[in-house]
């Protein structure tokens, strides 16, 4: 049984050398694929082939928003256009309406403060039952 516990307790003791010769190995490893990318991005041709990817992303993402607008129209939705305008329009009635109001509260003046009110004496009158 000693001799279960001391492979046990050495092969925990190897732990961390393994664990370095990983780290290391992932060090080499993100050394190697930084010089080889930096020597591809490095040249014209990536920088073109980059350029063109790009473009064609840009075209990609017209055609799909102007298919999409198309399809709207056919379903007689509004696009994201019209909701922008409608949320502008919105906005503008919200300024305009929060103006008004501060235009009345100046016209109406200072609230009258609620004094105190006379004590109740007269009590109220007790239905018959019937």
């Amino acid at each position: 049984m000693r001799a279960k516990r001391r492979q046990g307790r050495s092969t925990i003791a190897a732990a961390p050398d393994s664990a370095d010769a990983v780290r290391a190995a992932i060090a080499a490893l993100e050394e190697r694929i930084n010089v080889i990318a930096t020597s591809l991005m490095g040249t014209e041709e990536f920088a073109r082939t980059a350029n063109v990817a790009a473009q064609l992303q840009l075209r990609m993402k017209k055609g799909v928003n102007d298919h999409m607008a198309r399809q709207l129209a056919l379903f007689n939705m509004p696009s994201r256009e019209d909701v922008s305008a409608i949320g502008e329009r919105l906005m503008t009635m919200d300024e305009r309406l929060i103006r008004i109001e501060a235009m009345l509260a100046r016209l109406a003046g200072p609230a009258p403060a609620a004094g105190p009110r006379p004590p109740r004496t007269k009590k109220p009158a007790k239905r018959a039952k019937p």
